[in-house]
């Protein structure tokens, strides 16, 4: 803020010269009409151009294709179900379904148990 000297007066020239403050600033008021609209500035991607930046970088990282789950938080003696190569179905320890069931996926039964399926 920036100050000036108020010389006027009738002792201008005998009188110490007081600091006075310029007046405050008084924004612009529209009477009888509403201000103007502000013009939409947009810093940034639309969400359109982030959805496909992500589907991009998605595709490149290999995100699109399929991977297998495995129960992480399952006991290495806790038993699974297993399908055969016969078709029939076993119960088996995770550890086993890990060394001796390979190759094969596992799979989520409609009930929401995992399950493992031999190739």
């Amino acid at each position: 803020m920036s100050f000036y000297y108020n010389y006027t007066g009738p002792n201008a020239g005998t009188v110490r010269p007081a600091l006075v403050a310029p007046p405050a600033y008084q924004p612009f008021v529209h009477i009888g009409h509403p201000p103007p609209e502000p013009a939409h500035v947009w810093l940034g991607s639309t969400k359109a151009q982030v959805d496909a930046q992500n589907a991009a970088i998605a595709q490149n990282v290999g995100a699109y294709q399929p991977v297998q789950l495995v129960p992480a938080a399952a006991a290495p003696t806790q038993h699974f179900y297993c399908r055969e190569l016969d078709g029939s179905y076993t119960l088996r320890t995770r550890t086993d379904i890990e060394t001796s069931c390979q190759p094969g996926a596992w799979h989520m039964a409609k009930t929401g148990w995992p399950y493992f399926i031999r190739t």
